[in-house]
């Protein structure tokens, strides 16, 4: 997403869906492994996902300019006068940061137990902070209509 962000740790933050993960597996990469059997629940993570990076590109110049105090500030959970939206949807990307180390790690070695209720948990959670945020869903275009020929 952004690329000349500090400190390290938001820049990885940031790069949320693609970032290599356990055995270099993005969070994108486990999701299409996890859809073969998942798909419904797929489609909830990549919608938020969606969601915060439309949500997010507006501010990616005061993320740039401010990197260390917004981590700082993630870190403590003290704003310190920060726009409480950002660090919203900067709290948001931690959560879904989190699943995607979960689902890189049951990508690489599937026997164990299926992170279903993880998955589950987290996107109703992240769905509920950017709906108390605030962040619209993403409109899909309607579909035209069949021609019938």
């Amino acid at each position: 997403m952004a690329t000349d962000v500090e400190p390290p740790e938001l820049a990885r933050l940031l790069d949320l869906a693609e970032r290599p993960r356990a055995a270099n597996w993005s969070l994108r990469a486990a999701l299409c492994r996890y859809a073969q059997p998942q798909p419904e629940r797929v489609s909830a993570v990549l919608d938020l996902v969606r969601r915060i990076e439309f949500a997010l590109h507006p501010h990616l110049a005061a993320v740039e300019q401010d990197g260390p105090g917004l981590w700082h500030a993630l870190e403590t959970g003290d704003p310190g006068g920060r726009d409480p939206y950002l660090l919203g949807l900067l709290r948001a990307m931690t959560e879904l940061d989190r699943l995607g180390d979960e689902l890189a790690t049951w990508a690489v070695d599937r026997q164990g137990a299926r992170p279903d209720g993880d998955v589950d948990a987290v996107t109703a959670a992240v769905a509920h902070q950017l709906a108390d945020l605030g962040v619209p869903h993403e409109e899909r275009p309607a579909r035209p209509p069949r021609s019938r020929g």
